[in-house]
């Protein structure tokens, strides 16, 4: 048995949630609010099998996540720096290019070790980004930048350290280099504390075993009282309370979605009472088992449960389900060959099966209408990488995402391919290959179109402006812009304006308008109290629509040792390593501070620095 302290829980927690708006309805007896969810559960990274189940489940949500064209990429807010994001621990920085929502959140499941099933029900629950955002939302961007709901404290405005899709998942540095854990990190933090880590009371943190009484959100719900007492019966729910501080409507409505979505493990076997239909359940969605593919996948058919229609109901219907990716089928009486690619069957030559390492010899047979229970994919090229031409033509190509994309004699060059790179592939065969543009300069490059001197950087396969002062300031030289086609550089997705190097001071507008320091891919502030203290004057003048595509980060803060306060607030802070300290009286007076020590800023200013931990004596 639990031994319990019953404590009262005073609202302090990091983060307040969005409720999502719902008519009034009653509670579903099965939600247990001293355990919302099992610890194997909260700590299952292996949910989706990759970032293409998380795609596949943000898909089939018809999600405003499951976007992947790269104008709405760049809303993610994904760092440029891959020395940053190697710094944050992020195991996808080194990939040249933007990544999808799905990749970043299978990435933050990677770091962090947190279910990514939790992060989709939380992206939910914080903001709707699964069920009720959508493309023409005029307050999108505001939802992704505040995805998780974190930073965002119940007695004040969101901070300025998280803005950002990908710092919310993965944290952020300030502009001393001081780092702060993302959304996914922290929760696995007071999961893996001893103990559990559930919300601080009375200064104490709370943990498993511990009743407390916390306050609830109220409207949505039938009968729901103010506040409440929560035992925390294991450390995901102590997690998850310490998260959000609340049983209506912020863990309440994570329930709702976790149980609604993901139930049933993946692999489920289920079925109606009477029914011959049977699915399987997959990442919080069911798929029509055909029986050619249960007896390739060797199912265990004993297992099948019998569900109601009500939780039928609660799993959309995804995809049929398909043999194992890189599967040979051939289907009665057609003589041509399909690799199946996520349930999708592409046709294949022989030598692009052996170019795969299949052995073509080795195929499923089904039925033709099994066959035709799956989607036919485009003429499959041989795999991602791979550098082809065909035997007569000159035109060369590079496959990448199961398309060829065009090599111009500028990239082509760029990459010093020769003749034992290129694999070549039967002319008609070619033709029958989906064809996606051309293949983008590497990071870094500089060009042009030939009809248009405009230059631009290319980042993440995105090409970036380059002002005149930006390009004096990077130490770019002309001799190393390359040209390419009209056509060529159109087919670039255009970014916003490149952006100068770290330690670069800067104004808007004028010498006199707000100044920044960039650093570390961001943007950071500089107050007026701050530049006059430190000396800083701007060596560049951008316009508001240049800085404006360029991420924010913390502001910089004022020096070392320095005593200040709100004009709308009594705390007092010391400065120290880049970060506000309150201070207790006795640490006050300890220090023997007198009132003309004491700087009195714009509270807005002094709430929008970094906090660190307050200086007890």
């Amino acid at each position: 048995m639990l031994k319990q302290k019953f404590i009262k829980f005073i609202s302090v927690a990091f983060v307040v949630i969005f409720p999502i708006t719902v008519f009034a309805q009653p509670v579903d007896p099965a939600f247990n609010p001293n355990k919302l969810i099992e610890d194997k559960v909260f700590s299952d990274t292996q949910t989706f099998g990759g970032a293409a189940g998380v795609q596949k489940f943000l898909e089939t949500k018809k999600s405003v996540l499951a976007n992947i064209d790269p104008a709405f990429l760049i809303k993610l807010k994904e760092p440029q720096s891959i020395a940053f994001k190697q710094a944050l621990e992020d195991p996808g920085a080194n990939l040249p290019r933007l990544r999808t929502a799905a990749e970043l959140i299978w990435d933050a499941s990677r770091q962090s070790g947190l279910n990514p099933q939790v992060i989709l029900a939380t992206l939910n629950k914080e903001q709707g980004l699964i069920t009720s955002k959508d493309a023409s939302d005029p307050d999108l961007q505001r939802a992704l930048d505040h995805a998780m709901g974190f930073a965002c404290p119940d007695n004040g405005g969101c901070g300025d350290l998280f803005p950002g899709f990908y710092y919310q998942l993965f944290g952020n540095f300030d502009a001393s280099n001081n780092r702060y854990l993302g959304a996914a990190k922290s929760l696995m933090k007071s999961f893996s504390y001893p103990g559990g880590r559930g919300p601080l009371v009375n200064g104490a943190v709370s943990k498993v075993g511990d009743t407390i009484i916390i306050e609830n959100t109220m409207g949505g719900f039938d009968g729901i009282l103010t506040e409440q007492p929560v035992t925390l019966l294991n450390s995901a729910t102590a997690a998850l309370y310490r998260y959000t501080p609340h049983v209506f409507n912020g863990n309440y409505n994570f329930w709702r979605y976790f149980q609604g979505w993901f139930k049933y493990p993946n692999g489920s076997l289920l079925k109606l009472t009477g029914g011959s239909d049977i699915y399987i359940i997959q990442n919080g969605l069911k798929q029509l088992v055909p029986q050619f593919v249960a007896v390739a996948r060797n199912l265990d058919l004993t297992t099948v449960i019998i569900a109601s229609p009500t939780e039928m109901d609660n799993y959309q219907t995804d995809k049929i389900y398909g043999p194992a990716d890189n599967t040979i089928a051939q289907a009665q009486g057609d003589a041509k060959k399909y690799v199946f690619l996520d349930n999708v069957r592409h046709q294949a030559s022989d030598l692009v099966i052996k170019q795969r390492g299949l052995d073509p010899a080795k195929y499923l047979t089904m039925t033709l209408d099994e066959s035709n229970l799956f989607p036919a994919g485009t003429v499959l090229p041989p795999k991602d990488g791979t550098i082809i031409r065909g035997k007569n033509a000159p035109a060369v190509y590079l496959v990448d995402g199961g398309q060829i994309k065009l090599f111009s004699g500028y990239t082509f060059g760029q990459r010093k391919i020769t003749a034992k790179q290129i694999v070549i592939v039967p002319d008609d065969e070619i033709t029958t290959y989906a064809q996606n543009g051309f293949v983008a300069p590497l990071d870094g490059s500089l060009v042009k179109s030939a009809k248009d001197n405009t230059v631009y950087l290319i980042q993440s396969g995105i090409k970036e402006p380059v002002l005149a002062d930006i390009f004096k300031n990077r130490g770019f030289s002309y001799k190393n812009i390359g040209t390419l086609s009209v056509d060529e550089i159109k087919a670039l997705a255009l970014g916003g304006y490149a952006q100068p190097k770290d330690y670069t001071f800067f104004a808007v507008g004028s010498k006199t308008g707000q100044q920044y320091e960039f650093k570390g891919g961001t943007k950071h502030t500089i107050s007026k109290f701050v530049a006059k203290q430190r000396g800083i004057t701007p060596d560049y003048i951008f316009s508001a629509d240049v800085v404006s595509g360029w991420q924010d980060g913390i502001p910089v803060a004022p020096r070392d040792g320095t005593i200040i306060k709100g004009d709308k607030d009594q705390t007092v802070y010391l400065v120290s390593k880049a970060q506000l300290r309150p201070m207790t009286y006795l640490a006050f007076k300890n220090r023997k501070i007198t009132a003309k020590k004491i700087t009195v800023l714009p509270q807005a200013e002094v709430d929008a620095y970094a906090k660190g931990e307050t200086l007890e004596k």
